[in-house]
């Protein structure tokens, strides 16, 4: 039922573990990745709680506990599918290049969008690129949230490895994956489409994967999800093709249950 202004407006509200970075996480590790998250949450239950949860789901916390701000909390509508969200970054907002481990060539960055959005995290979100270019790493962002991005998010992913957009989000980043790749913005750009797929565009070619035909129950998450299937697979060697498959059925897993997170009883193998 649409919320009503002035009205008391009977609902189903449930409690889950979110946050972008760390679905991702807890996908990559539910598909047996190793993953550290750096990350910062409030000195409160609920961030003592999210610390717990990931390292339960396999995920290495590298977590700073801001004493003077909450854990972030996203409020969540559902209706027919299709999502409102609400959110108080909270502790997340003030995320620090001092919260950043030391970072090894071996490893891969993948960076939550939302960080480079707020000004008051984007210092970390730069430092944490500059980092793992120097470190020889490789490296990946989601944008995230297209109604905020602005030709000045392009700047500051400039060569990046691999961008990870939604449809619209490439929209406000100008709308064409191959001006994203020949500016230098990224070398390579994977677009999710819902139910239209997914493509991969680079100096290589174009490559596309359709969509998991599933009953979508809740598609909070399913773009972080999607990441980590596709992060698995291309960091373990896999074509575009391949990779885009990966990520097309970790995204059509999570959106079968209400959550962000992988359930134990979901397997998207």
């Amino acid at each position: 039922m649409p919320a009503v202004t002035g009205a008391d407006v009977p609902a189903r509200i449930r409690t889950e573990s979110g946050g972008a970075g760390a679905n991702t996480a807890a996908w990559l590790a539910h598909l047996g990745a190793e993953v550290t998250l750096v990350a910062r949450v409030g000195a409160d239950a609920a961030g003592r709680a999210a610390v717990a949860e990931l390292a339960a789901a396999g995920v290495l916390p590298a977590v700073t506990v801001d004493p003077d701000e909450p854990t972030c909390t996203v409020v969540v509508l559902v209706e027919n599918g299709d999502r409102t969200m609400l959110s108080d970054r909270g502790a997340a907002a003030r995320l620090q290049p001092a919260d950043l481990p030391a970072l090894d060539e071996n490893d891969h960055l993948h960076l939550s969008g939302y960080v480079l959005l707020d000004p008051t995290s984007r210092p970390a979100g730069l430092a944490a690129l500059a980092a793992a270019r120097a470190a020889g790493m490789t490296t990946s962002v989601d944008p995230q949230a297209a109604p905020a991005l602005t030709v000045a998010f392009r700047e500051w992913v400039r060569g990046v490895d691999l961008l990870l957009p939604n449809a619209d989000e490439l929209g406000a980043l100008g709308g064409s994956a191959a001006d994203l790749i020949t500016t230098g913005t990224a070398r390579a750009v994977a677009v999710t489409d819902g139910a239209r797929g997914a493509r991969w565009i680079d100096d290589d070619g174009r490559w596309h994967a359709p969509a998991q035909q599933v009953d979508a129950v809740d598609p909070t998450g399913a773009g972080d999800a999607f990441d980590a299937g596709l992060l698995v697979a291309w960091l373990g060697s896999a074509d575009p093709a391949e990779s885009l498959r990966a990520g097309c059925v970790a995204g059509a897993a999570a959106v079968r249950h209400n959550g962000a997170r992988p359930p134990t009883a979901v397997s998207p193998r």
